[in-house]
């Protein structure tokens, strides 16, 4: 058995370089800041489907045109709404 397969059966944790940057610092990231939808999926655990889900219910914020071909949200009004679910934005 390959330890890559053996580590997936033991239910070992990815590495942490497979995470975005701003997921791994997200508490110290200025509130102005933005992060792309990557962060968010992280920040909740959900997919990317479960992230517009959550912006066309009003769970998350609407996010912010940066060009026509960038989508982000503020780091501000994540915060806000994890503090709304009593998680630290660690």
């Amino acid at each position: 058995m390959s330890k890559q397969l053996s580590n997936a059966m033991a239910g070992a944790v990815a590495p942490s370089a497979a995470l975005p940057a701003a997921l791994t610092n997200f508490a110290q990231l200025p509130d102005d800041s933005f992060v792309r939808e990557p962060v968010v999926r992280g920040l909740f655990a959900v997919s990317h489907a479960t992230v517009w889900r959550m912006v066309a219910s009003g769970r998350l914020p609407q996010p912010i045109k940066i060009t026509p071909k960038v989508t982000a949200w503020r780091v501000r009004d994540l915060r806000a709404v994890l503090a709304g679910l009593g998680v630290a934005a660690a």
